[in-house]
Protein backbone atom coordinates (compact mmCIF):
# COMPACT_ATOMS: atom_id res chain seq x y z
CA UNK A 1 0.00 0.00 0.00
CA UNK A 2 1.35 3.49 -1.04
CA UNK A 3 0.07 6.22 -0.21
CA UNK A 4 0.91 9.85 -1.84
CA UNK A 5 1.66 12.68 0.65
CA UNK A 6 -1.46 14.33 0.73
CA UNK A 7 -3.12 10.69 0.76
CA UNK A 8 -1.41 10.15 3.98
CA UNK A 9 -2.42 13.33 5.54
CA UNK A 10 -5.80 12.58 4.92
CA UNK A 11 -5.64 9.58 6.40
CA UNK A 12 -4.32 10.64 9.18
CA UNK A 13 -6.88 14.11 9.18
CA UNK A 14 -9.67 11.26 9.40
CA UNK A 15 -8.23 9.14 12.18
CA UNK A 16 -7.74 11.91 14.49
CA UNK A 17 -11.20 13.44 13.67
CA UNK A 18 -12.71 10.13 13.96
CA UNK A 19 -10.95 9.44 17.29
CA UNK A 20 -11.63 13.26 18.65
CA UNK A 21 -15.49 12.56 17.77
CA UNK A 22 -15.74 9.65 19.69
CA UNK A 23 -13.47 11.26 22.70
CA UNK A 24 -16.11 14.38 22.86
CA UNK A 25 -19.37 11.98 22.48
CA UNK A 26 -17.95 10.28 25.73
CA UNK A 27 -17.05 12.98 27.61
CA UNK A 28 -20.09 15.16 26.80
CA UNK A 29 -22.37 12.17 27.87
CA UNK A 30 -24.08 12.28 24.63
CA UNK A 31 -24.89 8.45 25.00
CA UNK A 32 -27.55 9.51 27.33
CA UNK A 33 -29.26 11.34 24.83
CA UNK A 34 -28.24 9.69 21.24
CA UNK A 35 -26.93 5.93 22.66
CA UNK A 36 -27.03 4.85 18.43
CA UNK A 37 -25.01 7.99 17.49
CA UNK A 38 -22.53 7.09 20.49
CA UNK A 39 -22.36 3.59 19.41
CA UNK A 40 -21.79 4.78 15.66
CA UNK A 41 -18.94 7.28 17.08
CA UNK A 42 -17.19 4.37 18.94
CA UNK A 43 -17.57 1.64 16.40
CA UNK A 44 -16.17 4.36 13.54
CA UNK A 45 -12.43 4.07 16.06
CA UNK A 46 -12.83 0.30 15.97
CA UNK A 47 -13.32 0.01 12.59
CA UNK A 48 -10.16 2.61 11.96
CA UNK A 49 -7.81 0.65 14.36
CA UNK A 50 -9.35 -3.20 13.03
CA UNK A 51 -8.45 -2.39 9.88
CA UNK A 52 -5.18 -0.60 10.54
CA UNK A 53 -3.77 -3.79 12.34
CA UNK A 54 -4.74 -6.09 10.09
CA UNK A 55 -3.44 -3.96 7.17
CA UNK A 56 -0.10 -3.93 9.18
CA UNK A 57 0.20 -7.55 10.05
CA UNK A 58 -1.53 -9.24 6.57
CA UNK A 59 -0.71 -6.71 4.23
CA UNK A 60 -3.26 -4.42 2.21
CA UNK A 61 -4.14 -6.85 -0.39
CA UNK A 62 -4.77 -9.94 1.74
CA UNK A 63 -7.56 -12.28 2.02
CA UNK A 64 -7.68 -11.28 5.69
CA UNK A 65 -7.17 -7.70 4.61
CA UNK A 66 -10.64 -7.81 2.45
CA UNK A 67 -12.70 -9.62 4.13
CA UNK A 68 -11.92 -7.71 7.53
CA UNK A 69 -12.86 -4.13 5.30
CA UNK A 70 -15.67 -4.82 3.35
CA UNK A 71 -17.48 -6.75 7.18
CA UNK A 72 -16.32 -3.99 8.85
CA UNK A 73 -17.68 -1.39 6.33
CA UNK A 74 -21.14 -3.55 6.67
CA UNK A 75 -21.35 -2.96 10.33
CA UNK A 76 -20.55 0.73 10.30
CA UNK A 77 -23.41 1.14 6.88
CA UNK A 78 -25.71 -1.04 9.26
CA UNK A 79 -25.05 1.16 12.29
CA UNK A 80 -25.61 4.81 10.62
CA UNK A 81 -28.75 3.42 8.82
CA UNK A 82 -30.06 2.59 12.36
CA UNK A 83 -28.89 6.32 13.59
CA UNK A 84 -30.40 7.37 11.11
CA UNK A 85 -34.00 5.89 12.64
CA UNK A 86 -32.89 6.79 16.06
CA UNK A 87 -32.96 10.78 14.71
CA UNK A 88 -36.45 10.51 13.29
CA UNK A 89 -37.31 8.91 16.87
CA UNK A 90 -36.04 11.87 18.77
CA UNK A 91 -37.48 14.58 16.54
CA UNK A 92 -41.34 12.94 15.27
CA UNK A 93 -41.81 10.28 18.74
CA UNK A 94 -43.83 13.23 20.38
CA UNK A 95 -46.11 13.35 16.93
CA UNK A 96 -48.55 10.50 17.33
CA UNK A 97 -49.92 11.02 14.48
CA UNK A 98 -46.72 11.01 12.36
CA UNK A 99 -44.43 8.69 14.08
CA UNK A 100 -46.11 5.32 13.01
CA UNK A 101 -46.39 6.26 9.84
CA UNK A 102 -42.71 7.50 9.79
CA UNK A 103 -41.94 4.24 11.25
CA UNK A 104 -43.65 2.09 8.98
CA UNK A 105 -41.99 3.63 5.95
CA UNK A 106 -38.62 3.57 7.59
CA UNK A 107 -39.08 -0.41 8.34
CA UNK A 108 -39.84 -0.68 4.51
CA UNK A 109 -37.05 1.15 2.99
CA UNK A 110 -34.82 -1.39 5.24
CA UNK A 111 -36.63 -4.11 3.64
CA UNK A 112 -36.64 -3.16 0.42
CA UNK A 113 -32.91 -1.97 0.47
CA UNK A 114 -31.79 -5.32 1.91
CA UNK A 115 -33.47 -7.19 -0.15
CA UNK A 116 -32.36 -5.75 -3.37
CA UNK A 117 -28.90 -6.14 -2.01
CA UNK A 118 -28.97 -9.46 -0.65
CA UNK A 119 -30.48 -10.62 -4.62
CA UNK A 120 -28.20 -8.54 -6.16
CA UNK A 121 -24.99 -10.38 -3.96
CA UNK A 122 -26.98 -13.41 -4.84
CA UNK A 123 -26.72 -12.73 -8.56
CA UNK A 124 -22.84 -11.95 -8.34
CA UNK A 125 -20.98 -15.41 -8.06
CA UNK A 126 -17.53 -13.36 -7.24
CA UNK A 127 -16.96 -11.40 -4.11
CA UNK A 128 -20.66 -11.33 -2.75
CA UNK A 129 -19.51 -9.86 0.32
CA UNK A 130 -18.59 -6.85 -1.28
CA UNK A 131 -21.54 -6.74 -3.54
CA UNK A 132 -24.22 -7.17 -0.64
CA UNK A 133 -22.70 -3.99 1.26
CA UNK A 134 -22.13 -1.69 -1.82
CA UNK A 135 -26.01 -2.27 -3.14
CA UNK A 136 -26.86 -1.72 0.63
CA UNK A 137 -25.19 1.47 0.82
CA UNK A 138 -26.07 2.71 -3.13
CA UNK A 139 -29.86 1.74 -1.77
CA UNK A 140 -29.85 3.39 1.73
CA UNK A 141 -27.67 6.41 1.09
CA UNK A 142 -30.74 7.72 -1.35
CA UNK A 143 -33.46 7.10 1.58
CA UNK A 144 -30.69 8.16 3.77
CA UNK A 145 -30.15 11.86 1.64
CA UNK A 146 -34.30 11.75 1.48
CA UNK A 147 -35.11 11.42 4.80
CA UNK A 148 -32.69 13.73 6.41
CA UNK A 149 -33.31 16.19 4.10
CA UNK A 150 -37.45 16.05 4.95
CA UNK A 151 -36.01 15.60 8.72
CA UNK A 152 -34.42 19.18 8.32
CA UNK A 153 -37.03 20.86 6.14
CA UNK A 154 -39.31 19.60 9.27
CA UNK A 155 -37.12 20.94 12.02
CA UNK A 156 -37.08 24.52 9.46
CA UNK A 157 -40.88 24.71 10.04
CA UNK A 158 -40.92 23.27 13.75
CA UNK A 159 -37.84 25.13 15.78
CA UNK A 160 -38.18 22.85 18.78
CA UNK A 161 -38.10 19.53 16.85
CA UNK A 162 -34.50 19.32 16.58
CA UNK A 163 -32.04 20.66 19.25
CA UNK A 164 -28.45 21.64 18.01
CA UNK A 165 -26.45 18.54 18.70
CA UNK A 166 -29.34 16.62 16.66
CA UNK A 167 -29.47 19.70 14.44
CA UNK A 168 -25.46 18.99 13.34
CA UNK A 169 -25.66 15.34 13.15
CA UNK A 170 -28.82 15.84 10.66
CA UNK A 171 -26.77 18.36 8.88
CA UNK A 172 -24.01 16.43 8.66
CA UNK A 173 -25.71 12.69 7.79
CA UNK A 174 -27.63 14.29 5.29
CA UNK A 175 -24.69 16.41 3.55
CA UNK A 176 -23.07 13.42 3.46
CA UNK A 177 -25.64 11.04 2.13
CA UNK A 178 -26.76 13.37 -0.81
CA UNK A 179 -22.95 13.59 -1.87
CA UNK A 180 -22.35 9.76 -1.53
CA UNK A 181 -25.86 9.79 -3.93
CA UNK A 182 -24.22 12.19 -6.44
CA UNK A 183 -21.09 10.03 -6.34
CA UNK A 184 -22.48 6.84 -6.78
CA UNK A 185 -24.50 7.54 -9.50
CA UNK A 186 -22.33 10.35 -11.95
CA UNK A 187 -19.18 11.26 -10.35
CA UNK A 188 -17.23 8.21 -8.99
CA UNK A 189 -17.46 6.14 -12.68
CA UNK A 190 -16.59 9.78 -14.85
CA UNK A 191 -14.42 11.40 -12.63
CA UNK A 192 -11.82 8.60 -11.46
CA UNK A 193 -11.14 7.45 -14.40
CA UNK A 194 -9.42 10.86 -15.40
CA UNK A 195 -8.64 12.23 -11.98
CA UNK A 196 -6.89 9.72 -9.25
CA UNK A 197 -7.61 12.12 -6.43
CA UNK A 198 -11.54 11.72 -6.91
CA UNK A 199 -11.20 8.63 -4.56
CA UNK A 200 -10.13 10.98 -1.72
CA UNK A 201 -13.21 13.62 -2.23
CA UNK A 202 -15.16 11.23 -0.43
CA UNK A 203 -12.21 10.81 2.65
CA UNK A 204 -12.64 14.87 2.38
CA UNK A 205 -16.85 14.69 2.38
CA UNK A 206 -16.66 12.57 5.66
CA UNK A 207 -14.42 14.38 7.06
CA UNK A 208 -16.69 17.81 6.87
CA UNK A 209 -19.65 15.84 8.36
CA UNK A 210 -17.34 14.66 11.30
CA UNK A 211 -16.03 18.54 11.68
CA UNK A 212 -20.06 19.71 11.70
CA UNK A 213 -20.81 16.91 14.17
CA UNK A 214 -17.99 17.98 16.72
CA UNK A 215 -18.65 21.46 16.54
CA UNK A 216 -21.64 21.65 19.21
CA UNK A 217 -19.65 19.07 21.53
CA UNK A 218 -16.69 21.42 22.01
CA UNK A 219 -19.16 23.25 24.78
CA UNK A 220 -21.07 21.67 27.44
CA UNK A 221 -24.39 20.08 25.71
CA UNK A 222 -27.23 22.82 26.85
CA UNK A 223 -30.18 20.80 28.94
CA UNK A 224 -32.85 18.63 27.10
CA UNK A 225 -36.12 20.88 26.96
CA UNK A 226 -38.40 18.90 28.21
CA UNK A 227 -41.09 17.16 25.34
CA UNK A 228 -43.48 19.54 24.81
CA UNK A 229 -47.00 17.76 25.23
CA UNK A 230 -49.81 17.68 23.20
CA UNK A 231 -52.18 19.40 25.59
CA UNK A 232 -51.34 20.90 28.87
CA UNK A 233 -52.05 19.02 32.08
CA UNK A 234 -55.56 21.31 32.93
CA UNK A 235 -57.05 20.62 29.90
CA UNK A 236 -56.05 16.90 30.26
CA UNK A 237 -58.16 16.78 33.83
CA UNK A 238 -60.91 18.62 32.79
CA UNK A 239 -61.21 16.20 29.53
CA UNK A 240 -61.00 13.03 32.04
CA UNK A 241 -63.41 14.60 34.59
CA UNK A 242 -65.64 15.09 31.86
CA UNK A 243 -65.26 11.61 30.30
CA UNK A 244 -65.69 9.77 33.57
CA UNK A 245 -69.05 12.63 34.20
CA UNK A 246 -70.22 10.94 30.78
CA UNK A 247 -69.70 7.43 31.76
CA UNK A 248 -71.30 7.68 35.16
CA UNK A 249 -74.26 9.05 33.80
CA UNK A 250 -74.43 6.26 30.73
CA UNK A 251 -74.42 3.51 33.38
CA UNK A 252 -77.16 4.84 35.37
CA UNK A 253 -78.91 4.89 32.12
CA UNK A 254 -78.52 1.54 32.06
CA UNK A 255 -79.37 0.62 34.92
CA UNK A 256 -82.46 2.45 34.37
CA UNK A 257 -83.27 0.86 31.31
CA UNK A 258 -82.34 -2.55 33.17
CA UNK A 259 -85.15 -2.14 36.00
CA UNK A 260 -87.63 -1.10 33.64
CA UNK A 261 -87.47 -3.70 31.78
CA UNK A 262 -87.42 -6.40 34.77
CA UNK A 263 -90.26 -4.84 36.30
Amino acid sequence: MHLTLSESLLWGLGIGLKFLLCALVFYRRLYKRLPLFSLYAGLLVVEVSVVWWVYREWGYRSIPAWYTYWFASGVVLLTRALVVAELCWTSLGTYPAIWPLVRKILMFIAVVALGYAAVTAFRTSSSPLATFVLSSERALEISFAFILVALVAFGARYMAVLGPVERNIVIGLGAYSCFQVINNTFMQQWMSRYFHWWVSVRVVAFDIAMLVWIAPLQKALPQAEPKRPLISESVAVRLLQELLAQMREITEELKRIARSKWK
